[in-house]
């Protein structure tokens, strides 16, 4: 089944590319990569045609200069859709990256005790992210993701490139099952 997708960028693009394809889609039509505010004016838009065709959109919560996420829903595209699906990714991308830490750990080559167990609650996890690529054991990943030190950029001049072959070659947008209690036979 196909699937038209409205994102934010490049890495948001990456991500509802994965999730559609998890989800047994096709990827018909990506548009956006222009920010938040052009996803905010052409969900109307799509959400017209997501009845032919289903519809994803993703959003940063922390973009929309809102106080709670489904007020952005209820704003945004009051009459939505039933193959319209529209996520507020809270705060940002990055969270949804930095949940998968098993994953994170691994590529950015640092231990995983060190990424944070909640990072929808972290204030910027851009930076968060960052912060754990520069104690990366990887000079490459450093390289990659880590502004060059006097710099104004907030990330490193390959951190696209590089986190986009992470969501689509090794990041779990679902989180791993829970492992059983230990038996406590006595």
């Amino acid at each position: 089944m196909l699937i038209r997708l409205l994102v934010e960028g490049r890495l948001d693009e990456a991500v509802a590319q994965r999730l559609a394809v998890e989800s047994g889609f096709i990827v018909e039509n990506a548009q956006g990569k222009q920010g938040w505010m052009f996803v905010q004016r052409n969900l109307p838009t799509l959400n017209a045609m997501a009845q032919f065709t289903p519809c994803l959109a993703l959003v940063d919560f922390m973009d929309t200069r809102t106080t709670c996420p489904p007020s952005v829903v209820s704003q945004w595209i009051p009459n939505r859709n039933d193959n319209m699906v529209f996520r507020i990714v809270v705060r940002e991308l990055e969270s949804w990256l930095l949940a998968d830490r098993q994953g994170i750990a691994r590529f950015l080559r640092v231990p995983v005790a060190r990424v944070p167990a909640a990072p929808e609650e972290e204030d910027d996890p851009k930076r968060t992210l960052v912060n754990l690529a520069r104690s990366s054991s990887s000079r490459r990943i450093r390289e990659a993701l880590v502004p060059a030190q006097g710099a104004s950029a907030v990330v490193g001049r390959n951190y696209n490139a590089e986190m986009e072959r992470f969501i689509r070659s090794e990041w779990s947008p679902t989180p791993p099952e829970p492992s059983p209690p230990a038996s406590t036979n006595a």
